[in-house]
């Protein structure tokens, strides 16, 4: 037995060690278009203060000198986490025009500051995985996956955060630490809009284990959450009230649907090839991407009140019901970005060290492993010059000998994603019913 636990442990060190070390040749030399973003993101808030979501719409995005007029359509505690890095790193971005090319480069100060932080992150995210599975080829899946190295060493998205206090609420759940669990998963959702799913059956989980609620535990479960969402929001409300409906037009943006160019980094294979049609053969079908968004919607909802029988029936493996939760969103939801991913990966690892059903666990697998195809098929050098003053060229010839370079509107990308969302969508039926007929007392041969 101590023979076992020190292997793991030394595995783990391994595992941590070659994630880390990769991680760092990659950040200081490649940025995605968020990352200079981030920045514009963080000088607003600087120079307006609590008014920040009065020009956060994107309305304003040249007076404020962002690279792009892309709104923030978050809850505050990224722009503070922004802010907290500016002050700490004197980094800057340059946006211009050479004819009718938009140029913008960011110095590698800002870059290094966001990296860090989602990187750290993803160590985070890896131990609270050992803590909760104690197999290291589970923190494995998640740290070496070259999606979730993608997202924190190459481009810079933070849909890791989110995902770290989602696990460390469930980590927190599983220690018998229901409030401070409940307060985390409330500071998930208001991370990222996309995890709402995901948090939903610890919500339901720890409402139902209440049992006979009086009146002080209903008000301290719905104080605990409205406090965690909504917390950090309210000063932004109350010390600028005028900023309210700027605030509220930035949290429903993400509401506006669209063609999902471009083809390489859209998910959804249906809304893929709808916007294939439209661009290569004219034919107007945003009408049917609406109707996917109206399909999720309906999906979602149905999510919602299996969780609830299945959690009631006492369903005790709350992190397969996560993960079925949030792959409704991976797999149905008309938009689909390639940090989504993250998630299904994190929560992906924690359901597979649960299931021993073999199907369960190859179909699990499959979710992990597919998305990391589009990293070689990806020109992922792109992000090594595209905004960085000065190219690593010695990288970006070493990351080309492995990658297929396919230019990014080929049809080769809606093929991929129409079996990315097949193969999602089989996982996501599968599970569920597969949960369904457990709780029935019939679990399925």
């Amino acid at each position: 037995m101590r023979n076992n636990i020190a292997r793991e442990n030394i595995t783990t060190c391994t595992v941590l060690l070659l994630g880390t070390v990769i991680r760092l040749i990659f950040a200081p030399f490649s940025s995605g278009s968020d990352i200079p973003q981030f920045l514009g993101f963080a000088n607003t808030l600087e120079k307006h203060g609590f008014c920040f979501y009065m020009y956060a719409t994107g309305d304003y995005w040249t007076e404020e000198k962002w690279p792009y007029p892309w709104t923030y359509v978050y809850f505050p505690l990224w722009g503070i986490i922004l802010y907290v890095l500016k002050i700490a790193a004197n980094g800057y971005v340059k946006s211009y025009f050479e004819g009718s090319m938009h140029i913008v480069k960011v110095s590698m100060e800002w870059i290094l500051a966001v990296k860090a932080v989602l990187i750290l992150c993803d160590i985070a995210i890896a131990l609270l995985i050992f803590a909760i599975t104690r197999r290291a080829r589970y923190v494995a899946v998640y740290y070496l996956n070259p999606v979730t190295i993608y997202n924190s060493s190459i481009y810079g998205m933070f849909d890791n955060v989110a995902l770290l206090f989602l696990i460390l609420s469930i980590y927190l759940y599983l220690k018998g630490r229901t409030y401070p669990a409940l307060a985390l998963a409330g500071l998930s959702l208001t991370t990222k809009h996309s995890i709402i799913l995901a948090s939903a059956p610890l919500f339901l989980r720890i409402y139902f284990s209440l049992g006979k609620k009086n009146f002080k535990q209903l008000i301290r479960f719905f104080s605990t959450i409205l406090v965690s969402v909504f917390g950090l929001l309210l000063p932004f409300i109350m010390l600028c009230p005028p900023s309210l409906h700027s605030l509220i037009k930035c949290l429903t943006m993400p509401a506006g649907i669209y063609y999902t160019e471009p083809i390489c980094y859209s998910f959804n294979g249906l809304s893929s090839l709808l916007t294939y049609v439209n661009k290569e053969y004219g034919y107007e079908t945003l009408y049917l991407i609406k109707a996917i968004f109206l399909v999720f919607a309906a999906s979602a909802l149905i999510m919602l009140c299996v969780t609830v029988y299945v959690t009631k029936k006492g369903f005790k493996e709350i992190t397969i019901l996560t993960f079925i939760s949030y792959l409704v969103f991976a797999a149905l939801y008309w938009r689909v970005n390639y940090q989504y991913f993250v998630p299904v990966i994190g929560l992906g690892s924690l359901a597979l060290s649960k299931v021993k059903h073999s199907i369960s666990r190859m179909l699990i697998l499959s979710t992990i492993i597919y998305p990391s195809i589009w990293f070689f098929m990806f020109p992922v050098t792109f992000w090594f010059h595209y905004h960085v003053f000065y190219p690593n060229k010695h990288l970006i010839g070493l990351l080309n000998m492995v990658s297929l370079n396919i230019y990014c509107s080929s049809i080769i990308y809606v093929m991929y994603s129409l079996g990315l969302t097949t193969l999602y969508v089989i996982t996501l039926l599968y599970l569920g019913l597969r949960v369904i007929r457990e709780v029935k007392g019939n679990p399925a041969s």
